[in-house]
């Protein structure tokens, strides 16, 4: 039977040393191992998904922590730095480069408006949700044409501003209820807007003029803003001319009316 240990058999397997009657077809069949399956090959994981980020620029402690953990609350969403401060908050938007910024209105120093202004050339990419209180048509009309993607007020649950974080992380738009119908206001009569003259004004001018309406002297101004009381004194001049008020008390009432500085906030 030759070298090969084993023979096959139907019924049975003989050993080398036996002599089993087998046909020479059967002798010539021998038992091999069987050749090994190739491991299927495992799927491919999916990739865990990136995380928006946020920047948040809120005034009020509080409020500005549980915007921070709602956002965060957000599978999809990470906070990736909040201010206090217009000026502080501009920054970090510059700097961090968030895929959303979550801001407000009425806040010391720049106003919101004029952070998404100063930002309305560079924030390639970044979306924006307004959340405040400041619902009024000149505003929500200033909003529009800076192009926001979201706005929520502050009088709404706050299941409206999660809403709107989980929209704007998926790429979405959400806007509060009663915001499209103050657009239509706004533009349906631009001409009673009042804000037309605030955009004669440079970004330095309008930070002046808030700094006035909080009651800042010309010698406070400078120093907060490092310029030199002459030029704080020209910068009063030149925008009170623009926006055709004689006094500083006219200057205040425009402010206010223009939503820039919240006269309850002291």
């Amino acid at each position: 039977m030759g070298n090969d240990p084993y023979f096959l058999k139907i019924g049975g397997i003989y050993k080398t040393g036996d002599t089993p009657r087998m046909s020479p077809a059967t002798r010539r069949l021998r038992i091999t191992r069987p050749t090994a399956l190739p491991k299927a090959a495992r799927p491919a994981l999916p990739k865990p998904e990136t995380k928006k980020r946020f920047v948040v620029i809120e005034d009020q402690t509080a409020i500005r922590e549980l915007m921070c953990e709602t956002i965060a609350a957000n599978e999809r969403c990470e906070v990736v730095g909040s201010s206090s401060d217009g000026q502080e908050g501009l920054a970090l938007a510059l700097s961090l480069r968030p895929d959303v910024l979550v801001v407000d209105i009425l806040m010391p120093g720049l106003s919101g408006l004029d952070v998404l202004r100063r930002l309305s050339t560079g924030r390639e990419g970044m979306r924006i949700l307004v959340f405040s209180a400041k619902q009024e048509p000149h505003i929500v009309r200033s909003l529009v044409q800076i192009g926001i993607q979201g706005f929520v007020n502050k009088a709404s649950p706050l299941a409206e501003f999660r809403q709107a974080v989980d929209a704007l992380s998926k790429g979405g738009n959400w806007f509060t209820d009663g915001f499209d119908r103050t657009v239509r206001e706004a533009l349906a009569s631009p001409s009673q807007s009042p804000d037309g003259l605030l955009d004669l004004l440079t970004p330095r001018e309008r930070e002046i003029a808030v700094l006035i309406t909080r009651s800042n002297s010309s010698k406070e101004v400078a120093s907060r803003l490092n310029i030199s009381i002459k030029t704080a004194e020209n910068h009063r001049a030149n925008l009170m001319r623009k926006l055709g008020v004689r006094d500083v008390a006219g200057l205040v009432r425009y402010i206010i009316r223009q939503g820039l500085v919240d006269p309850s906030a002291g």
